[in-house]
């Protein structure tokens, strides 16, 4: 898939959270809806591998899913892997892994139903 090097460098960036950041995107409406739901699937789709409940063959297709959301997101390639950064360290910072995992399941349907 073609935007799989960007979700990995999005999510790259959250371990570099303390590097110098540009300025903040604005992403409103639907493209933020997009974006959040791209960054929980990619995300839940990790810790969901990591610690083992699914398979690396079906991370990778949830990640590639959550990339293919990124069509909803305006702006160049790189603009996206900063923004997908933003939300990724947004959700560490105002989630607990559990509440994570809460909000993912309660959103899922619809995310996929709008996105996918």
């Amino acid at each position: 898939m073609r935007f799989l090097p960007l979700a990995a460098a999005a999510f790259a960036l959250t371990l570099g959270a303390g590097t110098a950041a540009k300025a903040d995107l604005v992403i409103q409406g639907r493209a933020a809806q997009a974006l959040h739901c791209s960054a929980m699937l990619f995300m839940v789709s990790d810790e969901l591998y990591q610690a083992g409940y699914i398979s690396r063959g079906d991370r990778n297709w949830a990640q590639g899913a959550a990339v293919s959301m990124l069509a909803y997101v305006p702006g160049t390639e790189s603009q996206k892997v900063q923004a997908m950064g933003q939300r990724f360290d947004k959700l560490m910072r105002s989630r607990t892994l559990d509440g994570l995992m809460k909000e993912y399941n309660d959103t899922a349907k619809w995310c996929r139903k709008n996105f996918l």
